[in-house]
């Protein structure tokens, strides 16, 4: 990070606002959890929410879940104004910074898949080499997750993270945040072919 960046907690009053007027916008109905269960994961310790500042300006966002030594990105994007500026990779070059002692950091990334439109294949394609482009290397494995289907991409400090520790933790996640019966239907890690 450079110019006077800050990547800090964000409070639950300002994750009400970022909710509100900018991940309605950055992100899909079908990817974006309810904001009582954010605050609520936020409020038992389950759920780190991180901003980027300069000054008192927020120039982009995160939202972690931890899971033994692993931490999955569940959120990351630039504010409206501030996208395609490197907010984003400046916003992992302080995760990584943040989580460099956990065996990884977990992202999942939209998966590119047959059925969906050119230009939302080069959206998802795009991600993913914004992943790769930070550091992040392919797990090897992709996950189903209430209807979305996702690549999974991770880094640690020793590199790319061990495949089975990390989708053990990925399941642990999910399997801790959703009833049996619920993860049981939506949640395949790994996803079927």
């Amino acid at each position: 990070m450079s110019g006077g960046e800050v990547l800090r907690p964000l409070s639950r009053k300002e994750v009400r606002w970022i909710y509100r007027w900018e991940m309605k916008e950055a992100f899909p109905p079908a990817e974006l959890k309810p904001l009582w269960s954010i605050l609520s994961m936020m409020k038992r310790g389950e759920c780190d929410a991180l901003g980027l500042f300069r000054g008192e300006e927020l120039l982009g966002y995160a939202l972690l879940r931890r899971e033994g030594s692993f931490v999955l990105l569940d959120y990351l994007a630039a504010c409206q104004g501030k996208r395609n500026q490197g907010t984003g990779s400046a916003i992992l070059t302080g995760l990584k910074e943040r989580y460099a002692d956990t065996a990884g950091l977990l992202a999942e990334a939209e998966a590119v898949e047959p059925g969906v439109s050119e230009e939302e294949k080069q959206l998802r394609r795009r991600r993913l080499a914004f992943y790769e482009r930070n550091g992040f290397g392919d797990l090897g494995y992709e996950a189903y997750i209430f209807s979305v289907r996702y690549a999974m991409l991770g880094w640690s400090a020793a590199g790319t993270p061990d495949r089975d520790a990390a989708m053990e933790a990925h399941r642990r996640l999910y399997r801790l945040r959703a009833l049996e019966s619920l993860y049981r239907r939506y949640v395949h890690i790994p996803a079927e072919d």
